[in-house]
């Protein structure tokens, strides 16, 4: 089946025109979001080891890099942009693909329509064709490509590709072979997970994708079968990639509809037992000094990559630590920005409480990608409190709503911009496919 010419037809083909008004409202919400965690993520110290060495590489002032008074060609934007948006670990996920579909797509598009002057809706249409094409490669290959590979900076090549492409105006041959280009460039480990490489994977996913379409453009020739070809993407990444799951449906619906919103600033494994932590301390009124034990049944994929730290040495590591997540739900409340500060990791009561964390594989979640956990909290004197979550807060189906993922930017946005320039994007998004260059937006983000 040839997936990737099929996929590149829907890609240089999709118009904003042919979108309904759902999904160009659900994709200002998730550039509204992205934005919101990069501006956060842009104090990070890897965002700004990345600017760094971006302002040292110099380059002509095409892209803004968010959160700083610095604009550069739109390769390296996009690095700088991809980095910061995923630094604080809120971004948004994709249950299916397990990918955070806007820490590639977003700063690739944004690069690329900054740097053209092109308008909001070009730039909707670009993130919806980004969304769509990174979700379903992400699906098609897993979940045994989540074993080794981080499927945000793989599949997310292929969708910053796609969104630069679109915005480019790549035709479908062209298309196609920016996928060849990006799937021999598409890399990211797990095994970085918890540290600042984490957030490098997106970076690179975006700056590799942008280059993938400008060198496509030019003329640059790549395979136009790189995912389904005998030694391309599927064989080498996955070992059992579905193909049909490119197609099945494609142009009916759209990806971005499936996205989950982040409220907890912590990897996406950690979120149905936080919902459940969170769940039993304000319907029972738990309080972390009474906590003889905590028992945590999750899915297997949460218990290998978030269960066992229960030493976290930094913020990274925190957001990584399953352990480390439950003590700060129990003793703040909440597990925002402010409980993986380098402050709350040196804090003795969230390493006691730690340590009486149980995580354990449920045999009943085996086949689960994301999301569900059971959680018991055993109290001094050996009364249980008991909560089971299926689906945390800000997936599909248990949706954040439009003011809370509104706060949510504001209160990360504010971090690194005045008021004034905060409710100026707000005011933007509303209206954002009707701005004719979106460099008056891009024009709020630098400092």
């Amino acid at each position: 089946m040839a997936v990737t010419k099929r996929l590149a037809h829907f890609a240089a083909g999709l118009k904003f025109e042919d979108l309904r008004k759902e999904v160009v409202e659900q994709s200002k919400l998730c550039l509204m979001d992205w934005l919101g965690a990069a501006l956060a993520g842009s104090l990070e110290p890897p965002s700004r080891i990345i600017a760094s060495i971006v302002r040292d590489m110099g380059g002509k002032g095409e892209s803004t890099v968010i959160g700083t008074d610095i604009r550069t060609t739109s390769i390296n934007a996009a690095l700088a942009n991809g980095v910061a948006g995923h630094a604080v670990e809120l971004d948004d996920i994709n249950e299916d693909s397990i990918v955070h579909p806007a820490a590639s797509v977003m700063p690739a598009a944004l690069a690329i329509a900054e740097r053209d002057g092109l308008g909001g809706a070009d730039l909707l249409t670009a993130i919806v064709v980004g969304y769509e094409v990174e979700n379903r490669i992400g699906r098609a290959m897993n979940p045994s490509h989540y074993r080794y590979w981080h499927a945000t900076g793989t599949c997310g090549t292929f969708g910053a590709a796609a969104a630069a492409g679109r915005l480019l105006g790549l035709d479908e041959g062209e298309m196609a072979r920016a996928f060849g280009i990006a799937g021999t460039q598409a890399a990211g480990l797990i095994e970085v997970f918890g540290t600042m490489s984490k957030p490098l994977n997106p970076g690179k996913a975006a700056m590799n994708g942008v280059l993938a379409a400008l060198l496509a453009q030019r003329g640059f020739t790549s395979p136009d079968s790189i995912l389904e070809a005998e030694r391309g993407y599927f064989k080498a990444a996955s070992s059992e990639p579905d193909p049909n799951r490119i197609v099945e449906g494609l142009g009916e619906g759209y990806q971005i509809m499936e996205t989950i919103f982040k409220r907890h600033a912590s990897c996406g494994h950690t979120h149905a037992p936080l919902d459940a932590v969170l769940e039993i301390v304000e319907r029972y009124g738990v309080r972390a000094e009474d906590v003889e034990e905590v028992r945590v049944g999750t899915y297997p994929i949460a218990v290998e990559l978030v269960g066992g730290n229960y030493g976290p040495k930094t913020p990274s590591e925190a957001k990584f630590s399953l352990p480390y997540c439950v003590a700060v739900a129990l003793l703040y409340g909440k597990a925002g920005l402010e409980e993986f500060s380098t402050e709350r990791l040196s804090d003795p009561r969230i390493r006691e409480l730690s340590n009486k964390v149980k995580v354990y594989a449920d045999p009943e979640f085996s086949k689960v990608r994301l999301g569900s956990a059971k959680v018991e909290v055993i109290a001094k004197g050996g009364r249980a409190y008991f909560s089971r979550v299926d689906v945390p807060k800000g997936y599909p189906r248990n949706p954040m709503t439009k003011a809370e993922l509104r706060a949510k930017f504001e209160s990360l946005a504010s971090l690194a911009l005045p008021r004034d320039r905060v409710e100026g994007l707000v005011g933007m998004m509303d209206s954002l496919e009707g701005i004719d260059d979106i460099r008056e937006l891009t024009g709020l983000l630098l400092l």
